[in-house]
């Protein structure tokens, strides 16, 4: 008979965002102020540009609701600030994107697995971490649940020279597509 592990339930309460922006005459102001929820599977959204340079004018909409274009987490040319709660035993397959992720560990111990050296376990609360869209696999190794707070932008692919001199580009895959032979 075989015994079913059950994974406890996220004890991180949603986060409170505060977004600023401007009045019609152009003063600060506050636009957004509360909790906001998790989406299904791309954790908890807290702002997603389009376009670079970022535009600060406009209608004070809520770019929480947008969604970016590559897999519902990565913007083409723009941005995605969010928050992942990684559940105890939890494994994301190994991936590359064509961005350079900034993250900050917030609660929680994950282990990050590259193609070369050994796992890299972040266990301190406020280590942080620049992905260089390099191949890598996350886990929660642990029994808690791990929240990590990412900035994502769109970065060009990695490019490099092999050893007959020809331009190799890495190419972006994720889970739900085929890993580039």
């Amino acid at each position: 008979m075989s015994e079913t592990t059950s994974i406890p339930p996220n004890p991180f309460k949603p986060p409170r965002r505060i977004v600023t922006g401007h009045t019609p005459d152009g003063k600060s102001t506050t636009i957004f102020d509360g909790e906001v929820s998790s989406a299904p599977n791309v954790g908890t959204r807290f702002w997603v540009t389009k376009g670079w340079p970022t535009d600060n004018s406009g209608d004070n909409k809520d770019l929480r609701d947008e969604s970016p274009d590559r897999a519902g987490i990565f913007q083409t040319n723009g941005t995605n600030f969010l928050a992942q709660d990684v559940p105890p035993g939890a494994i994301v397959p190994m991936h590359r994107t064509s961005t350079l992720d900034y993250g900050i560990l917030i609660s929680g111990e994950l282990t990050l697995v590259l193609e070369d050296g050994p796992p890299l376990t972040l266990s301190e609360p406020g280590t942080v971490f620049v992905q260089r869209g390099t191949a890598h696999q996350w886990e929660n190794r642990g029994p808690d649940w791990v929240r990590v707070i990412f900035v994502i932008l769109d970065a060009k692919p990695f490019a490099y020279t092999n050893a007959d001199g020809a331009q190799v580009t890495l190419e972006e895959y994720h889970s739900w597509s085929k890993a580039p032979t």
